[in-house]
């Protein structure tokens, strides 16, 4: 659940000041430490694409959005792939054989942290959301670098982006989570 909860936080499209590019690819460290100071360390990579879709409403008119995907591969300390489109959540644990999936409902809204985010310095943004505060850090290239905050678990998240590569090729398909046949499937 813990993971769940982390990467809900980048499942919605940065908005405003604080922006992502079409796609990007990077690797990250997530660390998670819960109030008995234990910590569990994640590393990995992730990939990022923004679709721009258009629907036709029942009167004809077209509408466009914007739909962000996600894939985390995890490699430390285990192997998994985590996919997200903001509104349905796919994780294939490789170690346990199985794949989750799950419908988000009541995820984090990081579009809307942002839009009420304080810049407190030249790469720190701070904003509280739903009583809990987020600091988002950007490298001196203004790229995504870090996000810290404490879960509703009251456990301390840090993401670290490393290698940040932004504007890169990424196809959909590779942003697709699979597995075997074999793996037995959980719907949550």
């Amino acid at each position: 659940m813990k993971l769940f909860i982390s990467l809900l936080a980048l499942s919605i499209t940065l908005s405003a000041d604080i922006t992502l590019p079409q796609n990007f690819k990077t690797d990250f460290h997530q660390s998670i430490t819960n109030e008995k100071g234990k910590v569990i360390n994640y590393e990995g990579t992730v990939l990022f694409k923004n679709l721009k879709e258009s629907l036709a409403n029942i009167m004809g008119e077209e509408t466009n959005y914007t739909r962000s995907l996600f894939k985390w591969s995890y490699t430390v300390p285990t192997k998994k792939e985590v996919c997200t489109d903001g509104t349905q959540l796919i994780v294939v644990d490789h170690d346990l054989e199985q794949v989750s999936n799950y419908l988000i409902e009541e995820g984090m809204n990081l579009d809307e942290i942002l839009k009420i985010a304080n810049k407190i310095s030249s790469t720190d943004y701070q904003a509280t959301y739903k009583d809990i505060e987020y600091l988002i850090t950007l490298d001196d290239k203004a790229q995504l670098q870090q996000i810290v905050y404490v879960d509703s678990l009251d456990n301390n998240v840090k993401i670290i982006f490393k290698n940040m590569n932004y504007n890169t090729t990424v196809n959909e398909t590779s942003l697709e989570c699979s597995a075997p046949e074999v793996y037995d499937i959980i719907k949550g």
